[in-house]
């Protein structure tokens, strides 16, 4: 028999283990199968059964969107109008009232327009210019326009409707003219320049670019003061404003219009000759001006206090552009 020299080391590996070391080993692995199966069944409950068993109430639901225009806010509005040219307050709902006012599909939201003057009229074409004289002698028979609206009252007046302004209004390729017949039973003026408006006067408000439909006062916009003077020693005069960016009106200096007036028995007339190129404006036919004709009265000789406007546009407020009525030019 030959001598196995490898000993018991190379028997081991040859042969494998004892029987009894591969029983474990068969525990082992059937150990270890049972703790992938419970890994896999947990998993499988984790990420499948568990969300389908949970309580559905307690499930998220997202967002219902809303439909565009179902929540409406009410809005009011605000004149910037300084205090002399105030017209009255703003109305405010009553005390204690809400309204809930049911959802609007956005098709059917309606939007109010600002409102608009309702003493539209047309300027003619002049073929000869006026002399600013105060005289309608050669001035062509046309249309007039009456400036039968008060839009404001200084606290205090005592309500007598004593002034009346009725107005003609032309142009040509250099100025914009207007002649203005006053009734007025007490003329009272001891301003000038920018103070005039105290004074028994007319004022003009022109905007030149209406189509824009602004809702303040801008570059575009003018106020024009046109004062008869005293008939003494005040002669008359005008004064110009104009808009701002920023929605405010101030002095205009540097103008050319110029300005006559004429006493008459039962107030005064006055005419002016308005050059556009203090508005910035290159006219032609058919072009759309905005524009309000305004008077002022005073009666009161010892102050000078502006106590009634009486304008050609019913909603006329000092700086919403969008309320002076229009003028076209043929």
């Amino acid at each position: 028999m030959g001598q196995n020299y490898y000993g018991d080391e190379w028997k081991t590996w040859h042969e494998g283990p004892p029987r009894n070391d591969r029983r474990w080993l068969l525990i082992l692995g059937i150990g270890l199968a049972l703790l992938l199966l419970l890994a896999i069944c947990g998993g499988g409950y984790w990420f499948v059964l568990r969300p389908l068993l949970a309580d559905p109430t307690a499930v998220a639901e997202p967002p219902i969107p809303t439909v565009p225009g179902s929540e409406q806010t009410a809005t009011a509005a605000v004149l910037n109008t300084p205090e002399a040219f105030v017209t009255g307050a703003a109305p405010t709902a009553a005390a204690g009232t809400t309204e809930t006012a049911a959802p609007t599909p956005a098709a059917e939201v309606s939007v109010t327009p600002a409102p608009t003057a309702q003493a539209d009229f047309v300027a003619g074409r002049l073929a000869q210019p006026p002399v600013p004289d105060g005289s309608p002698a050669d001035w062509p028979d046309g249309p007039a326009i009456s400036s039968a609206f008060q839009v404001y009252a200084r606290a205090g007046w005592d309500g007598s409707a004593d002034l009346e302004a009725t107005w003609r209004v032309g142009w040509d390729a250099n100025n914009l003219y207007v002649l203005v017949t006053v009734i007025d039973d007490r003329h009272v003026q001891t301003q000038t320049g920018n103070q005039m408006f105290r004074g028994d006067s007319v004022e003009i408000q022109i905007d030149t670019n209406p189509a824009a439909n602004a809702p303040q006062v801008n570059p575009a916009t003018f106020q024009l003061l046109l004062s008869p003077g005293n008939f003494a020693d005040l002669p008359p005069s005008a004064f110009r404003f104009q808009g701002t960016g920023g929605g405010q009106i101030l002095d205009a200096t540097g103008h050319s219009i110029q300005v006559g007036a004429a006493r008459t028995g039962e107030g005064y007339m006055l005419e002016a000759a308005i050059p556009w190129r203090d508005l910035n404006f290159t006219p032609d036919e058919g072009d759309i001006l905005g524009i309000a004709l305004n008077a002022n009265d005073n009666d009161r000789p010892d102050e000078a206090v502006q106590e009634v406007m009486m304008s050609s546009s019913p909603g006329r407020t000092l700086t919403d552009p969008r309320t002076w009525g229009t003028m076209v030019l043929e």
